[in-house]
């Protein structure tokens, strides 16, 4: 075997190792063409060095001819597979371009077979065996060549014109990878294509004694080429490591912050979820849940609500937020945050993360209580201030109906009691008793604890109660209240008892204000329809008024201008108008008295 031979051999098995190592990178990754085409292109180059070999040491004409017709398959599979992988691998090239490349090949592929011995000779007429130092010999071949030759040359200018057109795109790109393929793969394979080509036209025109050889040509480029695939393959290695590395991290960062994370196969109806997800929603860890293994271990009260968002997150796309229970023992609370993430492909992957927030819920609700219970004790306070005015206000209609009783009892101890005179007074008892019912029950009422009832109700009848309640207690400070209502208020949705109080404290601060203060003491209290959808009630004083700095501070707790008192009265108020939709706000000129106001919105709105 002369090293002519042993050198071949070795350019074969280069071509054909390169390309099963990117055959098995592509099964791996078979969406990723490149490594496909790169080994359709190795391997051709491994036969089309067999096939030269096989004509180096043909013997006979016939052996001759018969190699290089074959050998002219898998140079044309190499040239398929070199302008595909310029094509989809670098996405450079015009397209028109490509496709000429490829049918001018197959047409030459075509006439290969069906004129004369190949494409090359229209017929061969004897071999000249050629020695080279080193004793390594050859044939080379004597004959007519076919015009059809003609055919493949026009293909190999066109193939050139293509790798020039995608090598200048790339360069185009002002990139330094990019301009680095257009040096090293574009550059090399336009290079080889001139170089076998000019060969190929010196050997047959110019009389040169030297094999019909491409294969070192196209190995050098497809080293090239294997060059660029391989560090891309190298860079996806190291993305992918980067991304477990992320993904590890991840899921510690979710571990520590106990965090579920899950994503749901919209198509499959597959949902991966971690270890935490799995127990907090109690799904056992071989199971392979669904949307309807989810959705049913929330609580049938949320379980529609929640089925119900996802569906129109998953037509509408975007994100979505949740909060819901699941049927654990015991209930806990859940808030999830989900998007829908659309793929190339058309599918659809909904991905999310959730997290329990039961401990949360549980201090929201002591927290609601308390207020509640601070409400109620805001509440207790101002009515114990007013003491004495309400004892009065029960004791008046007590004292008349004693009155009338011991009265009643004279006119029925004489012979012929007056009947007339008789009825005037049980009427009159009747009316001081129900006198003495509203007073009581207004007070059982305002003393009420409880969770805020909303309902409908005209804010009219609430000023009508409270100054009805606090009419003696005005009465006593001097105090000359007086009511602008506004004609058919449009009723709103609150809890009666609660927006009574904050106009009960808000009289009672205007009637503070007014204390030590000459001159006439005049309270009025006015409704109105608000600019916006909404109604406003206002309580104005002939006061000290507010310094513009306090305007706002006066309703932070604990902020007081009384000797004795809490500072928390505003502070309520406050939080009450505020857990209705509304706000609650100061106005005053310094020394010219204060007007305090609230808005409430109307059944269904906000402000």
């Amino acid at each position: 075997m002369s090293w002519l031979d042993t050198a071949w051999i070795a350019l074969a098995s280069a071509s054909a190792s390169l390309g099963l190592l990117h055959l098995f990178i592509w099964r791996s990754r078979t969406s990723d063409y490149g490594h496909f085409l790169f080994f359709a292109l190795t391997s051709s180059i491994a036969a089309v060095a067999a096939f030269e070999l096989a004509m180096m040491r043909s013997g006979t004409v016939e052996h001759y001819a018969a190699a290089l017709r074959w050998a002219h398959v898998p140079l044309s599979i190499a040239v398929l597979s070199m302008v595909g992988f310029v094509r989809f691998y670098f996405a450079a090239g015009r397209t028109w371009l490509a496709v000429a490349v490829c049918v001018l090949r197959l047409l030459a592929l075509m006439l290969n077979f069906v004129t004369g011995v190949n494409i090359n000779f229209d017929y061969i007429t004897a071999l000249e065996h050629v020695t080279l130092p080193g004793g390594a010999g050859f044939s080379v071949p004597v004959g007519t060549l076919n015009p059809w030759w003609l055919v493949a040359q026009i293909d190999n200018l066109l193939l050139v014109a293509f790798l020039v057109d995608a090598s200048a795109t790339l360069w185009r790109r002002r990139d330094s990878v990019a301009r680095r393929r257009a040096q090293l793969v574009g550059g090399g394979l336009v290079l080889c294509v001139v170089c076998v080509v000019g060969l190929a036209l010196w050997t047959f025109f110019g009389g040169l004694r030297v094999p019909t050889v491409v294969a070192p040509a196209f190995l050098a480029v497809a080293l090239a080429m294997g060059y660029e695939l391989s560090a891309d393959t190298l860079r996806a290695a190291q993305l992918s490591r980067d991304l477990r590395d992320s993904e590890q991290r991840s899921e510690l960062a979710a571990q520590a912050a106990k965090l579920a994370l899950w994503s749901w196969d919209i198509a499959k109806d597959e949902f991966w979820i971690n270890s935490i997800g799995r127990a907090l929603f109690d799904i056992p860890r071989d199971q392979q849940p669904g949307l309807d293994d989810f959705v049913g271990r929330i609580d049938p009260e949320d379980r529609e609500r929640v089925r119900d968002t996802i569906f129109d997150t998953v037509r509408n796309g975007g994100a979505f937020e949740l909060e819901f229970r699941v049927s654990n023992s015991p209930t806990r609370w859940i808030a999830t945050h989900g998007q829908v993430e659309r793929r190339e492909t058309g599918n659809a992957l909904m991905r999310g993360v959730s997290i329990d927030i039961s401990e949360r819920r549980r201090v929201e609700q002591e927290v609601a209580q308390q207020r509640n219970e601070l409400t109620h004790l805001s509440r207790v306070a101002a009515l114990g201030e007013m003491a004495g005015s309400l004892a009065h206000e029960i004791n008046q209609p007590l004292m008349a109906i004693l009155s009338n009783a011991r009265a009643a009892q004279r006119f029925m101890a004489s012979d012929s009691p007056d009947l007339t005179e008789l009825r005037a007074i049980v009427a009159d008892i009747v009316d001081d008793d129900k006198r003495a019912g509203e007073v009581i029950h207004r007070l059982r009422a305002l003393l009420r604890k409880g969770e805020l009832e909303r309902g409908p109700l005209d804010l009219n009848d609430v000023v009508t109660d409270v100054l009805r309640l606090t009419r003696n207690e005005l009465m006593n400070r001097g105090v000359a209240a007086s009511a602008e209502l506004a004609p058919n208020l449009p009723s709103l949705l609150g809890d009666r008892i609660q927006l009574q109080q904050v106009l009960l404290n808000l009289v009672m601060n205007s009637c503070d204000a007014m204390d030590g203060v000459r001159g006439t003491h005049a309270l009025v209290v006015s409704t109105r329809v608000a600019g916006g959808a909404g109604v406003e009630l206002s309580v104005s004083d002939s006061g000290r008024g507010i310094p513009a700095a306090d305007l706002e501070r006066i309703f932070e707790p604990f902020v007081t201008s009384k000797e004795h008192g809490m500072g928390l009265g505003l502070s309520v108020c406050r939080t009450i108008v505020a857990a209705h939709g509304g706000r609650l706000w100061a106005e005053s000129a310094d020394g010219k008295g204060a007007t305090l106001r609230f808005a409430l919105p109307l059944a269904g709105d906000s402000l």
